[in-house]
């Protein structure tokens, strides 16, 4: 149970860990990103407005300059507002012809920032309108290389996920080292309040036993002696001795199951005749407003410890007696690939979600639980029996409508 927890702990610190950290990484990664990119387009902006009085030099020659020289930082092309090339300075070979493709028709006074890939280079360009007397002449694409920056941002990201995913690993490991640090004061209690459960439970035997001896001997020495109301006491006293007897019983059994010292004695078992046998005598005590039946599979074997099971399933239909008040119970087995699945099902009173993780602990009763008798061991009992016979066993169930018990055990 503890390793469980442990490493649940464990899981759930990493978990939060590794969200935290990367909406961190997320947040920096783009905020940079943005902060890279504001920084680029103001310095396209800047090299705009040196370069925005070309297209009036230009504009009227007879011949179109586009210079070339491959060592600038930023490169340039000014057309008129009906797309004709007046001027420009030119980085990379080519690249001219692939952005008139691609932008050429568009809008002379539409102003758009785009980040482009051409030849395995990547640029960020800035086209703007050239305007003259609050009319649109033409227009200017600014540009530059940001291929560093990019190559450097997607090697940043990569090393951004490798840091979050090692440093998640470190923290689930330091989480599970602090966890069994916290866990072994709680360890120790748990393990004293077991041995106290389990010798407490050896030692009431005794005095138990002599004091239902000593009941039973005063019963018939002195029958003639006592009273109507000495008679009742004395039986009274019996009753709760018997109940007291059958809780000492249970919590020897689960402390023997604690420490797993408990022994089965496993053998073939017809489970489907056992389970007619049990459907059969259920049906005589059923409460008139109860309806039961049972889908039982027939040539059903199991190899286990035939009175556990019994007892099992014992105390699952007693449990769905017991919160029913009417409607039906039914019992069914059947055997897929691999376990035969055991299962009861009742339209009792149901719980909520959050009683179901709880029903199988030791002495849990839900509110509704606290107006009827019992000593909330059952389903405990019913839980290590099933895992004495290395099978699971679990809960489903909505209020008012019933709860169902799945039993799977393998076959």
């Amino acid at each position: 149970m503890f390793h469980k927890t442990r490493k649940k702990l464990s899981f759930l610190y990493a978990t939060l860990y590794f969200l935290l950290f990367s909406l961190f990484v997320i947040v920096l990664y783009f905020s940079l990103v943005k902060l890279m990119e504001n920084q680029q387009i103001n310095e396209l902006e800047d090299f705009y407005g040196k370069q925005e009085h070309d297209f009036f030099e230009h504009v009227y020659a007879n011949t179109k300059t586009l210079n070339y020289n491959p060592n600038r930082n930023f490169f340039y092309y000014i057309y008129t507002k009906d797309h004709q090339f007046v001027h420009g300075d030119e980085s990379y070979k080519g690249l001219k012809k692939q952005i008139e493709k691609v932008f050429g028709n568009s809008d002379p006074s539409e102003e758009l920032i785009k980040h482009y890939e051409w030849q395995e280079e990547h640029f960020l360009l800035l086209k703007k309108p050239i305007v003259d007397n609050d009319t649109v002449v033409g227009y200017i694409f600014v540009g530059k290389s940001v291929t560093s920056q990019h190559h450097f941002f997607k090697n940043a990201k990569y090393l951004l996920i490798l840091l979050t995913c090692i440093s998640t690993v470190l923290i689930g490991l330091l989480s599970y080292y602090m966890a069994g640090k916290a866990m072994i004061p709680i360890q120790w209690s748990f393990d004293k309040q077991k041995k106290f459960v389990s010798d407490a439970s050896h030692e009431l035997r005794t005095p138990l036993s002599i004091f239902y001896s000593s009941l039973e001997i005063l019963e018939v020495e002195e029958a003639k002696q006592l009273s109507p109301f000495g008679k009742e006491l004395i039986a009274d006293l019996k009753d709760e001795a018997e109940i007291m007897k059958d809780l000492i019983e249970k919590l020897l059994f689960l402390a023997r199951h604690d420490q797993h010292q408990a022994s089965i004695h496993k053998e073939i078992i017809p489970l489907s005749t056992l389970l007619n046998k049990i459907s059969s005598k259920f049906q005589k005590i059923m409460p008139p407003d109860i309806q039961f039946s049972s889908e039982i599979q027939e040539n059903i074997e199991l190899l286990g410890d035939p009175s556990k099971i019994q007892e099992l399933l014992y105390i699952l239909l007693d449990n769905a007696i017991r919160y029913t008040n009417s409607g039906k119970i039914t019992l069914t087995l059947l055997k897929n690939q691999g376990f035969v699945k055991i299962t009861v099902a009742d339209s009792g009173i149901g719980m909520t979600v959050q009683e179901l993780p709880l029903v199988f602990e030791r002495f849990y009763r839900s509110d509704s639980a606290r107006q009827r008798n019992g000593t909330g061991l059952g389903l405990a009992i019913a839980k290590a029996i099933v895992e004495q016979h290395d099978g699971k066993i679990y809960a489903t169930s909505k209020v008012g409508k019933g709860t169902t018990f799945h039993i799977e055990l393998p076959s």
